[in-house]
């Protein structure tokens, strides 16, 4: 089958999928926020810092999200698939940042800003996915901004309405998920293998699943939390991620230098 019409079939199958989405979101009706969602089963101070295990378990996150921004900015890649990956490293930074904050105060306010910010990476690393399989276009400086305005919008109306209801901000968490092992990361890849982005889907649906058996986990372990490990979870996800990026820089580097010895040669 022709490259280009697989492309459209593929573009189809995703805005399909997007749509069936978004009609079972408004057909199941108001999904508020649960206290649950922000009290965790750790608690535990140390040295004075409150919730540190929580606390400390973002650091990672934050790290990895700026090595991942510096990593990627540097790569010689076309612009259109270098933004949508360097914001979602951003992004992870700040989901880090956010969630950091809101643990030493835990509160839904908070939990909401960190989501929101967490949501927003996972939408670039599905622009990401598009803009280098499916059409370059996608990782374009207009559908980025517009895709980061949605979900702040998305985290804006849920603050407005005190988090009784979150759909907005599961539509962006939920699609990028569905949306990737639908079709997008069967297409050809020049940067990125399909196991790569097979590895960061199960990296990030473990780390939701830690979350769900928080208490659980805590118990079981003594010492780390099922949100913690969801923190340590989402770092592994960007930072492999950026060691992709990384291998392809290290990569482009002596093709670089074999061509500029050739020109000089000649």
């Amino acid at each position: 089958m022709d490259d280009s019409l697989v492309r459209r079939c593929t573009l189809v199958l995703l805005g399909a999928m997007a749509l069936a989405l978004a009609t079972g979101l408004l057909a199941w009706g108001p999904v508020p926020l649960e206290p649950a969602a922000w009290r965790h089963a750790d608690t535990r101070p140390w040295l004075g810092l409150p919730n540190a295990g929580n606390v400390l378990a973002s650091l990672p996150q934050i790290l990895v999200g700026w090595w991942g921004w510096h990593v990627t900015r540097n790569v010689p890649w076309p612009a259109a698939v270098r933004r949508p990956w360097a914001a979602f490293h951003l992004c992870t930074l700040a989901a880090g940042a956010l969630a950091l904050l809101y643990h030493l105060q835990p509160g839904p306010t908070g939990w909401i800003a960190a989501h929101t910010a967490l949501c927003a990476a996972f939408a670039m690393l599905a622009l990401g996915a598009l803009a280098e399989r499916v059409d370059a276009r996608f990782g374009q400086t207009r559908p980025t901004a517009l895709l980061l305005l949605g979900v702040l919008l998305s985290g804006a109306v849920v603050v407005t309405g005190g988090g009784a209801d979150i759909r907005p901000l599961l539509l962006f968490e939920l699609l990028p998920v569905l949306l990737l092992p639908a079709g997008a990361i069967s297409l050809p890849g020049r940067w990125t293998r399909t196991v790569d982005w097979v590895v960061m889907l199960i990296g990030y649906g473990l780390a939701r699943l830690a979350d769900l058996h928080d208490a659980r986990l805590l118990a079981a372990t003594g010492g780390l939390g099922g949100h913690a490990l969801m923190h340590l979870l989402l770092a592994v996800v960007s930072g492999w991620l950026a060691y992709r990026a990384l291998l392809a820089a290290s990569r482009a580097a002596p093709d670089s230098q074999r061509q500029t010895s050739l020109n000089t040669a000649g």
